[in-house]
């Protein structure tokens, strides 16, 4: 069930664009399989290029290794996530795959003009693009706050400019050790003689 969802939910994505599809063709019967940990998804390409649901028992010339974290993550934060999740197997497959991922964009406004119309979706769409670009300045805002108050207010971790002078003192301090080291030899050999 869950599968055929996501298959759906894909072709969708494909047949609004088309050079995705036929990025895949070249891939027709091959079987993809999605290992999540706790969900593991198998889809077959079609020779229309759209993927539908393959059973489990489907000869496997694809796995990708995307565990649930990362796979929220790249719900959350977009496609390019996806670069670091592990594949095996059929790597000319891989790649067609990978690059349908980084550039396949779902226009939600023009799916949901379809229920509110065009000027309720544009704005919709502007409303949902602020708040994303509000958590995301909220975020880097919080980074910058949380850094400066650990530097700052209560030095918990030093700055680095204070790291680099620290190596400095104690390079310098170890050469001078060598240098008094090698003048108390000299001196012990001058008493010997």
């Amino acid at each position: 069930m869950l599968t055929a969802s996501a298959a759906a939910t894909i072709n969708h994505l494909l047949h609004a664009a088309p050079w995705a599809l036929e990025r895949l063709v070249p891939h027709a019967g091959k079987t993809v399989r999605v290992d999540s940990g706790l969900i593991n998804l198998h889809f077959s390409v079609e020779p229309s290029g759209e993927v539908s649901t393959a059973t489990t028992d489907a000869n496997v010339d694809l796995t990708l290794n995307l565990p649930m974290p990362l796979l929220m993550r790249a719900l959350a934060q977009g496609r390019t996530t996806l670069n670091e999740a592990q594949m095996s197997g059929d790597t000319s497959f891989a790649q067609a795959l990978a690059y349908v991922a980084q550039h396949l964009q779902w226009d939600f406004e023009e799916d949901l003009s379809k229920f509110v119309g065009d000027i309720a979706a544009h704005r919709i769409g502007q409303t949902a693009r602020g708040a994303a670009q509000w958590g995301r300045q909220s975020v880097d805002s919080l980074q910058i706050m949380l850094r400066d108050y650990l530097t700052e207010e209560r030095p918990v971790i030093a700055k680095p400019r204070q790291v680099a002078e620290f190596i400095a003192s104690v390079d310098e301090l170890r050469d001078a050790v060598a240098r008094l080291e090698k003048r108390i030899e000299l001196l012990r050999g001058k008493q010997s003689t």
